[in-house]
């Protein structure tokens, strides 16, 4: 057994001495040695009694912990005492690590957070591609992609995928439309992913095509309620029951965000209908692959390289993309995401330096007010660590207690991050606090406030008390230098901002080619179970029903509103196919009436424009100037591919550009065929009202469901919604770029007023002098602002340089502007010296009221 020792504390030590004494005074008296003071005698013998104490007490280290804890006293009581002072501290320190850490924990999240698959560094997405033409991320054809599997070495293994929608029946009401992703059995073992509950697909299945499927965790729960039982269950999807074999974990979301099923590729009607016996020039699926172990991605890419002009020698007619690149799964994932967030991730580290530059400059300032009182400590008998460590505890102090507040603040902003971040940015939702950035923030700003509380300490010397007005050269060059480096960095963030601002001010002023407003969108999806009779009737019909609604102006419908496709190629009449062809769309209706798109030329489609009759089409003035430049266009024939089996179009109208593909795009080329000569089963229908959109919405959308009940539940929003959604990942940059410079701005603010104020505080009774020699106020006011702009303008001409080389790296984020904008870099200089100015004000106006007689008696 062991024992431990209890550790002694003073009044043990006083007990022993006492005890001691005692047994000295006995032995004395029991010798019968001098006197009657035994007492006295054995003091006298062992010597001073607190002397002796003190000495043991240091020995024994408790005079630290003493020592430690008057300081934490001294320093929570000054904290106390001065709470302005303290909170304006914390609330920076707070800011800075709050952003700093919600921001890298979203960039932890998205780019450096490995994705969650096995190997996933050796995973690849591979595209068709024709760069001369400017054609990119190519979809693959599945002739193409047999040759591709079965002539590359590099690669261990590839699968096909590609997007499905299916109708989930549903006993209470219309069915749900759903995604699903077509793959092939190999899909799940080449991720290297299992299921939490049953199994993946088979290599059996897939050959028997047989109706079997593998459900998302979300469809899981939501439509089964997480039980076990669910294996083995059918699943409804457009009215064909489907096996349920498995079940994904809830991080499983590949190849798209909204997967709610996988299911074999073969076993969709598509397969036999179509897919099967596609052309080689048919590209329609996603090509994905793994490395093989020790293969390099240059090895890789060249070999595509190799396999991409075998295919175009042996299919010279076929090969639509004569090219193949090869991503890294990663780098496709991130692409999007990795320059924005590295702009923002750059804008909080400098607003974190400028919050770390303000508080120095603080407790610079802080600690000059306090030079006399350090001094008087040096006279009375501290030594200089002693006055070090009691400066050191305030900073420690006031920097841990920024830390909770700052914690509280990044689990905020992390959260409204994920909540108002565009859904472009992959795997947002799985951002967390990151506590490693908080503790490098919090190591930063704990650095940064005890070098500069440390440095009054520093200041101070060992003979003599100084006056408050005595202010050592060194520290005031320091403070000066502090200044100016914080408005260097602030002219970077708002300069940066500014350019962000006007080309989201640009980007918002573009003319998309109709008219947004007061205009409601639905995508309606009747889906496969119908004949291509029926598909156009259900829309006449709906058109119709919507426009009879009273506040509805009129109403149309296209195969795709806000976003179309570029074909392939493109014949030209008498001409050898061109690459790459136009987009495009079927319409119903009175749509571009409904859409406001004008008609420059030719007519618009009427009923006469039905099935059987002459193929004719309408295409924009973008296709027009391509295609026919110079030339009128109504009249010219084209058709899609060389294959007999399309027929040629005949174009009967012209109608201006519309920005389809984006504002930040130009207008391509763009082909409408009306929708009666081939029926699609999936329609946007658009709505111009007279009234509030979002007010009759629930209207048009009860009108067109209560049609057919079996038709999908689709959603209602405005085209105004729906851009904004388009604009959203540039307004999320802008406003959070937006507000870090703003902080920024209001900090170098702060900073410059809290130097002033020192410097009025500290030279009060030189400008008491300067008044009783005659200075008028408006001298002494002119001196004040005159000492801080100068100090800003030094700041905002540094900054300069670093803002030109700095904003270079936004060009790939800027719209309508360009990098060197001239009116960005006048205005952000202008409004730095406008906030410099107005800081410096107060200050000035407080050193221009200064009553003389009282100035002069001030210490």
């Amino acid at each position: 057994m062991t024992f431990r020792r209890r550790r002694r504390t003073p009044r043990d030590l006083a007990d022993e001495i006492a005890s001691h004494l005692a047994h000295e005074a006995d032995e004395l008296q029991e010798h019968g040695r001098g006197g009657t003071d035994f007492e006295g005698m054995a003091r006298r013998s062992f010597g001073n009694v607190t002397s002796v104490e003190e000495a043991i007490y240091e020995r024994r280290r408790w005079l630290f912990w003493d020592h430690l804890s008057r300081d934490v006293r001294q320093a929570a009581r000054l904290i106390w005492r001065r709470p302005a002072f303290s909170l304006v501290v914390i609330a920076i320190l707070a800011v800075g690590l709050g952003a700093n850490t919600a921001v890298f924990s979203v960039v932890d999240a998205v780019l450096l957070r490995p994705l969650p698959y096995r190997d996933a560094g050796r995973l690849a997405m591979l595209w068709q591609e024709d760069a001369a033409h400017g054609l990119h991320e190519g979809h693959v054809s599945l002739l193409n992609f047999s040759d591709w599997k079965s002539r590359a070495r590099t690669f261990a293994d590839m699968t096909l995928f590609g997007p499905q929608t299916f109708l989930l029946g549903n006993n209470s009401g219309p069915p749900e439309r759903m995604r699903s992703a077509r793959v092939q059995a190999n899909f799940f073992p080449l991720l290297c992913v299992n299921p939490i509950l049953g199994r993946v697909l088979s290599t059996a299945e897939e050959k028997r095509g047989e109706p079997v499927v593998v459900l998302s965790y979300r469809l899981w729960q939501s439509r089964f309620g997480g039980s076990p039982q669910a294996l083995g269950a059918d699943l409804q999807m457009d009215r064909r029951p489907h096996r349920i074999i498995g079940v994904m974990p809830a991080s499983f979301q590949y190849p798209f965000a909204d997967t709610q099923v996988w299911e074999l590729m073969t076993a969709h009607p598509y397969w036999a209908a179509r897919d099967r016996n596609s052309s080689r020039s048919n590209s329609a699926w996603f090509a994905l692959g793994r490395l093989r172990s020790g293969a390099t991605w240059p090895e890789a890419q060249a070999e595509m390289r190799g396999i991409a002009r075998q295919l175009a020698n042996e299919h010279p007619e076929d090969c639509a993309m004569p090219e193949i690149r090869v991503v890294p799964l990663y780098a496709q994932t991130t692409a999007a995401a990795q320059l924005p967030l590295a702009v923002l991730s750059a804008a909080v580290f400098l607003m974190l330096l400028i919050a770390c530059i303000n508080v120095a400059n603080l407790m610079f300032a802080n600690g000059s007010a306090r030079e006399r009182e350090f001094s008087v400590r040096r006279a009375l008998g501290a030594s200089r660590a002693r006055v070090a460590v009691q400066l050191l505890t305030e900073s420690l102090l006031l920097s841990l207690a920024a830390a909770p507040f700052g914690l509280a603040l990044s689990i905020a902003a992390t959260k409204a991050m994920i909540a108002f971040g565009p859904r472009e940015i992959p795997r947002l939702a799985e951002a967390r606090v990151d506590f490693r950035v908080l503790l490098f923030a919090l190591a930063l700003c704990l650095l940064t406030t005890l070098a500069a509380g440390l440095w009054p300490a520093l200041e101070t010397s060992t003979t003599s008390a100084r006056s408050r007005q005595w202010r050592t050269a060194a520290n005031r060059r320091v403070r000066n230098f502090l200044v100016i480096g914080e408005f260097s960095i602030a002219l970077v963030l708002v300069a940066a901002a500014g350019l962000m601002i006007r080309s989201f001010l640009r980007l918002e002023s573009v003319n998309p080619g109709f008219r947004p407003d007061k205009l409601l969108i639905m995508r309606v999806d009747l889906h496969v179970g119908r004949t291509a009779a029926q598909y156009a009737q259900y829309f006449r019909e709906a058109i119709l029903r919507a426009r009879s609604l009273p506040g509805v102006r009129s109403a149309g419908a296209i195969s795709g509103f806000l976003r179309s496709d570029p074909e392939d190629a493109v014949e030209i009449e008498s001409r050898a196919p061109q690459r790459p062809g136009p987009c495009d769309d079927l319409i119903e209706g009175a749509y571009f009436e409904t859409a406001g798109i004008p008609l420059e030329r030719g007519r618009l489609f009427t009923d006469q424009d039905r099935a059987g009759s002459l193929p004719v089409a309408i295409i924009n003035a973008a296709m027009a100037r391509a295609y026919w430049p110079g030339e009128d266009p109504i009249g010219k024939r084209f058709r899609f591919s060389s294959h007999s089996q399309h027929p040629w179009l005949t174009v009967v109208g012209v109608t201006g550009n519309m920005r389809r593909q984006g504002l930040e795009k130009e207008a391509v080329p763009q082909v409408f065929r009306p929708n009666a000569q081939e029926p699609e089963d999936m329609l946007d229908i658009i709505v111009r009202t007279s009234v509030d959109p979002a007010a009759i919405a629930p209207m048009v959308k009860d009108a067109i469901q209560n049609l057919d009940m079996r038709v999908a539940k689709f959603k209602v929003s405005t085209v105004e919604q729906q851009m904004g959604e388009e604009t959203a990942p540039r307004r999320f940059q802008t406003s959070l770029l937006g507000l870090f410079s703003l902080i920024a701005l209001l900090l170098s603010g702060g900073g410059i007023y809290g130097l002033m104020h020192y410097f009025v505080v500290q030279r009060t009774h030189e400008i008491g002098v300067r008044m009783a020699l005659g200075a008028r106020s408006e001298n002494v006011a002119a001196l004040v602002l005159r000492q801080g702009v100068a100090l800003a303008c030094v700041g905002v001409a540094a900054g300069l340089a670093g803002a030109f080389a700095v904003t270079r790296l936004l060009a790939g984020l800027l719209f309508g502007v360009t990098a060197t904008d001239p009116a960005t870099f006048v205005a952000a200089p202008a409004i730095l010296l406008a906030v410099a100015a107005a800081a410096c004000w107060i200050p000035a106006r407080r050193a221009a009221r200064v009553d003389p007689a009282v100035a002069l008696r001030h210490d």
